[in-house]
């Protein structure tokens, strides 16, 4: 009995640091290489721009799409919450998005193609360290002095 005191509160505290969260893309853009596609993902929030499949009647040239999504833990694939029926019979029909390796994954199944939405590290702004830049008559390309500087 003393036993099963010291394992029950180490068992409730492995499960509760499992825990049944799903899987979320990292923040950030992925981008495409050649056909301007590109996804934007915020927490649980994703903006998805993929090209119009081909031989569907009046289509433009992209469809976009933002709104919620998940990742099943198992396949990686990526559901598009709150999709109208419609729409999201449509995109099932052309495209398969999953999550693969830190990047975005859409199969077009109408092409039996893949193409690969790679997460873009975000730049620094100016490098670790240096002081921010305060005086206008150095940055401002426009600034224009009124009495000569000395």
């Amino acid at each position: 009995m003393e036993l099963l005191k010291r394992v029950f509160p180490l068992f409730g505290a492995l499960l509760l640091l499992a825990g049944c969260r799903s899987p979320r893309l990292q923040e950030g853009r992925y981008l495409g290489r050649d056909r301007g596609e590109f996804a934007m993902v915020y927490r649980d929030l994703i903006f998805l721009r993929v090209r119009a499949a081909r031989n569907i009647p009046g289509s433009l040239a992209f469809w976009e799409w933002g709104g919620k999504y998940s990742v099943d833990p198992e396949t990686g694939r990526i559901t598009l919450v709150g999709m109208e029926r419609e729409n999201a019979r449509l995109w099932n029909f052309c495209y398969g998005i999953y999550s693969e390796r830190g990047a975005v994954v859409l199969r077009d199944l109408t092409e039996n193609k893949r193409f690969v939405l790679s997460y873009e590290t975000p730049a620094q702004a100016r490098p670790a360290g240096t002081p921010a830049p305060y005086g206008s008559a150095g940055v401002d390309p426009v600034y224009q002095p009124l009495a000569p500087i000395n």
